[in-house]
């Protein structure tokens, strides 16, 4: 930037005035010193404006007087809630409230829930126990309906001689037409009462029949007769126990017994899981001279 000769010349003019003015005002400061105490004349000591005499008085003593007590402050008064706050604290306490009562109801809902729950698992068990009663009840029904086709057909076959005239081409001593016997029997005996089935060998056992041939006692003997054998029969169609010597009984020879009981424990029968845990019955053996 060029400046003029006149600009120069203000711009130092300038700078000097205020140097001067700085100077002034230091040398006025060093003249009016406040630290200077200012000097006067001595006025005598006194109280009042207006006096008489010509000795001074003393200076009257100051008595000791005891401070008194500080009075104790009156606590400051707690400041009271202004309405603003009481409509906070409301708020706040009926918001708790509100959460209380969801907490609650939520509660509520989830023990509706798992009532509901374990309302459906109890009737899902007890349709599977019914659905499984039927089934049993069924299969039952199933098996009687077979048995009882077996028995039907057995009879059939013992009242296959049956003639058109009411006749019969059976046997038996009891003056009736039909086949006299047991379902279970052997056609070539000749006992016609009990539950035998033939060859020497007869038995009573309630709805029960020899699940596999009888085995024959086995025995060397010059005796014969007949031993009746008692004996207790399990569901599987197991003889568990047999004592030979029962009524009916027509020998006393130990060998033939022996060897009855021996045959009778060898015994099978039919299983029948409907049967009694212990079924009593007789087998009875017939025996003849060797």
């Amino acid at each position: 930037m060029i400046s003029t000769k006149e600009q120069r010349i203000a711009t130092i003019g300038t700078v000097f005035f205020c140097v001067l003015f700085f100077f002034m005002l230091l040398l006025v400061r060093f003249i009016n010193d406040p630290t200077k105490e200012e000097e006067g004349v001595l006025v005598n000591f006194g109280d009042t404006e207006q006096g008489m005499g010509e000795v001074e008085p003393r200076p009257a003593v100051a008595q000791n007087i005891p401070t008194p007590p500080p009075t104790p402050t009156p606590p400051e008064p707690a400041p009271q809630q202004t309405g603003e706050e009481e409509v906070v604290n409301q708020d706040f306490e009926e918001s708790a409230v509100i959460e209380q009562k969801k907490k609650a109801e939520q509660k509520k809902r989830q023990d509706e829930e798992l009532k509901r729950q374990q309302e459906i698992e109890r009737q899902r068990i007890e349709e599977e126990r019914r659905m499984e009663e039927e089934r049993k009840r069924q299969e039952e029904i199933q098996r009687q309906q077979q048995q009882q086709q077996a028995i039907n057909t057995k009879a059939a076959s013992a009242f296959a001689g049956r003639n058109v005239n009411g006749g019969t081409s059976g046997e038996g001593d009891s003056n009736k037409p039909g086949n006299q016997g047991s379902l279970n029997g052997d056609p070539n005996s000749k006992n016609r009462v009990g539950g035998g089935s033939g060859n020497g060998i007869n038995f009573k056992l309630d709805g029960r029949s020899f699940g596999t041939t009888p085995p024959k006692p086995e025995y060397n003997s010059k005796s014969e007769g007949k031993v009746v054998v008692e004996i207790r029969v399990d569901r599987s169609g197991k003889v568990i126990s047999a004592s030979p010597g029962k009524a009916g009984t027509t020998t006393n020879d130990p060998v033939l017994r022996e060897a009855a009981k021996a045959a009778a424990l060898k015994a099978r029968f039919n299983s029948d899981p409907n049967a009694a845990e212990v079924q009593v019955g007789t087998i009875t053996y017939t025996f003849i001279q060797q």
